[in-house]
């Protein structure tokens, strides 16, 4: 592994474990630095594509050890952020050619003339021959490839998210396990809920998980006054789980039953009464114009931004993993990494600002009918 070429991939979430198992099914060593040394939480549904996961990153979510998941459409499935994340992490901790390297951060990223150099919390420094980073909508490798807009957009509103255990309710939801999405709209508050298997992957009635996403464009405020959002309207925080005060809890536990049908009610009403479980993502909107400089280059939610209303977040950075994985692969001996990265850019920036577009769209025409 040490003759080999050194890649770097900033951040170990799901978009950084998806390239690294890419990248190594495809015999591309690499190395993941993560800064948290295991992520616990994040957020809490997702559609997938298990045919696309396992096409890129070369194991199979269909076969043991499998993903828990529940159809959603078409050929998509819903599973939880947690379930997701811990089953990219148990295949990337099993597979040769995966450095997982937790608990270091990442504070800056330098191109050099030849290669890039990574600048650890510590004082350490690392050399690369590239650096990809796959370190989200807050992402610190963005700022090496495009200093002028380091920061994703406010799209004008949050989702308030929460998953709840269907045993803490004093009835099961009365939602097949089989079921998909549930999306409404009510009083200007789009609406969406699931039903998912329990953390055990059990789809048993009372075992199970319910998730809700509440989306909400009356918040600009709050974020102004609890520092997530710049006067200029770039995104700089969340409002993570353990940080939304009891006012605000009491205001949204008030409008539980003005705005959410029967089924979802009470779910939604112990998701919001839970510092554990409640949290506020402010959708952040991100269009590039640049997803590689040099040998440094960006994927998922690091190089492009979009509402979960497209339901292409993940689906964006498995397609990302996939086509980077193949150029690294294909690179002849000795070429520069930085054409390879250009390779690149050029096969995903035209999609990548075309879908972000569409994202934008669609959060515009959902604030305007959410403030009328």
């Amino acid at each position: 592994m040490d003759s080999q070429p050194h890649i770097v991939i900033v951040g170990g979430s799901l978009a950084g474990l998806t390239l690294a198992l890419a990248c190594a099914s495809r015999g591309v060593p690499v190395h993941v630095v993560e800064r948290a040394a295991e992520r616990l939480n994040g957020g809490d549904s997702l559609s997938v594509s298990l045919a696309a996961i396992a096409a890129t990153t070369g194991h199979d979510p269909r076969v043991y050890p499998k993903l828990a998941v529940v159809p959603a459409y078409r050929d998509r499935h819903l599973t939880t952020w947690p379930a997701l994340y811990a089953w990219l992490r148990g295949r990337a901790l099993e597979t040769p050619g995966i450095l997982l390297d937790e608990g270091k951060t990442v504070t800056s990223v330098n191109n050099r003339e030849q290669g890039a150099e990574l600048h650890f919390s510590d004082g350490t420094k690392l050399l690369a021959d590239a650096v990809i980073g796959a370190d989200g909508y807050y992402s610190v490798v963005r700022r090496a490839i495009s200093p002028e807009a380091p920061y994703a957009r406010y799209a004008g509103y949050l989702v308030w998210r929460g998953l709840v255990e269907e045993q803490t309710l004093t009835r099961p939801v009365a939602w097949p396990s089989d079921g998909g999405l549930w999306i409404d709209f009510e009083r200007g508050y789009r609406l969406v809920a699931a039903v998912l298997p329990g953390r055990d992957g059990s789809l048993e009635i009372g075992r199970r998980l319910v998730t809700f996403a509440w989306f909400d464009a009356h918040r600009e405020a709050l974020l102004r006054a609890t520092n997530r959002l710049t006067p200029d309207g770039n995104l700089v925080g969340t409002l993570g789980r353990g940080s939304i005060g009891s006012d605000v809890r009491a205001e949204l536990l008030a409008m539980v039953p003005k705005v959410w049908p029967e089924r979802w009610a009470e779910a939604v009403a112990v998701g919001v009464q839970s510092t554990a479980s409640l949290s506020g993502a402010p959708i952040a909107e991100y269009v590039p114009d640049t997803l590689a400089v040099g040998a440094v280059a960006l994927v998922g939610d690091a190089g492009h931004v979009v509402s979960p209303m497209t339901g292409s977040g993940f689906a964006a950075g498995v397609d990302d993993a996939m086509v980077l994985a193949r150029i690294l692969a294909d690179r002849p001996a000795g070429e520069p990494a930085s054409n390879a990265l250009l390779r690149y850019q050029a096969a995903r920036l035209p999609y990548v600002r075309a879908l972000v577009q569409h994202s934008r769209r669609l959060s515009a025409e959902y604030v305007q009918i959410a403030l009328k």
